[in-house]
């Protein structure tokens, strides 16, 4: 019988062992990312923006979490491209991503309200608008209504700008007959169509090749990107009119977002503040690396004088107008007064009264409280189901041993 019992007993331990492994394991939050994990930027070899972001994310996430939540890197697009990548998320394959603005429209076309060219006149200003209740009220009608939730939103490269292989532009008129390689997206092909040239939606993979053979003149990307592609060989004016801030964005499923327990989602969101620190300083120091990159690669830079900058914003009405009658015309006025009243926002706030102000910013949602259990908790439960069930065997075979003797 004491054999019996001490076999018995062993056998609890190796098995509530094996159980509190499985119940230590980490939940795996993998990212993707379709371009390639390094740029090179003249002599310098650095880490794409986006992938900047995963990695801080990576750093951040597993330390904030004690090690319960890690991320596993995916960049190189070895888990497919941008589509592919957010239906997966959808599917539950892949938890996180970093699409560009342009591949999350189709799943939600709302996100359409940053894209009005010559919205922004810097950066800063950009960071502020995607940091305010505006866009916090955007995405999370995002999150409610997508599936996807905005962990972190930065540029993709920096302001888009337009180069050709024909003549320096210097403003809307010299446009006039270009043709012009764009995104197959309608409000970036009105504005180009509006400013006199020809818009000619062409796959980027086939950009180089388009430009090297006259199938068209030029095209619209960032100095990065324009760097990063080698475009600089195909193509000699760039001119920084800055019409448009390519926007990235670190998404996560919302449906795994909402399994995990408060605590680990403020890991994740708290990670997500960090990606998004990595993401915005890495845009704003390549940026002017790459344009001297491409300065001393042969490229003709232009920057327009004030007044010429006003005869490219004719284009911003109709893409105005285009946005208002294909998604919510609240968001398209909502992003547009808050850059109208940017400049004297601070005395806007500071005359509101302090419950306004406080009623008015919204913090992230709550889970819901019908959420399913997070898997920790899950797998601490099982545990202790588990000891007691073998406990309580354990207690019936001695029971018997002992009832057998007497």
């Amino acid at each position: 019988m004491k054999k019996r019992i001490t076999s018995v007993v062993v056998l609890v331990l190796l098995l509530a062992a094996l159980v509190q492994v499985s119940a230590a394991d980490p939940i795996v939050i993998k990212m993707a990312f379709t371009d390639s994990a390094m740029t090179t930027i003249g002599d310098n070899k650095l880490p794409h923006p986006s992938y900047a972001a995963m990695l801080a994310f990576q750093n951040s996430v597993q330390k904030a979490s004690g090690g319960k939540i890690v991320a596993e890197l995916y960049p190189g697009g070895v888990l497919g491209d941008a589509n592919s990548n957010m239906e997966q998320i959808l599917t539950g394959q892949l938890q996180c991503a970093t699409p560009a603005d342009g591949a999350v429209a189709p799943f939600y076309e709302n996100i359409q309200a940053f894209a009005i060219p010559y919205l922004f006149k810097d950066a800063s200003q950009a960071y502020d608008l995607l940091d305010s209740d505006v866009a916090t009220e955007i995405f999370e009608d995002m999150a409610a209504t997508s599936g996807f939730r905005i962990l972190a939103a930065y540029d993709n490269g920096g302001f888009r700008n337009f180069s050709n292989s024909k003549r320096v532009v210097k403003s809307a008129a010299d446009m006039e007959g270009l043709k012009i390689r764009t995104m197959d997206i309608t409000a970036h092909m009105e504005m180009v169509k509006t400013l006199g040239a020809a818009p000619t939606p062409i796959a980027f993979l086939e950009l180089y090749s388009a430009l090297q053979t006259g199938v068209v003149d030029g095209q619209e990307n960032s100095a990065i990107t324009t760097l990063s592609a080698s475009l600089q060989e195909v193509q000699d004016y760039y001119t920084l009119d800055g019409h448009m801030l390519g926007i990235a964005y670190l998404v996560i499923g919302e449906e795994f977002f909402q399994g995990l327990t408060p605590e680990l989602q403020e890991s994740v969101l708290r990670a997500g503040n960090e990606a998004e620190i990595a993401a915005r300083g890495a845009v704003r120091a390549y940026e002017s690396l790459a344009l001297a990159a491409l300065a001393e690669g042969g490229m003709n830079i232009y920057s327009p004088t004030a007044a010429e900058m006003e005869t490219f914003k004719v284009s911003q009405a109709p893409v105005i107008k285009y946005l208002k009658e294909n998604i919510n015309p609240d968001y398209v006025d909502a992003v547009l007064g808050y850059v109208e009243n940017y400049d004297n926002r601070d005395a806007v706030a500071a005359a509101a009264p302090a419950a306004t102000v406080a009623a008015t910013t919204t913090a992230p949602a709550a889970a819901p409280a019908a959420q399913a259990v997070a898997p920790e908790k899950s797998s601490n439960t099982l545990t202790i189901i588990l000891i007691a069930v073998i406990a309580l065997l354990v207690a019936y075979i001695v029971y018997k041993s002992v009832k057998k003797k007497s």
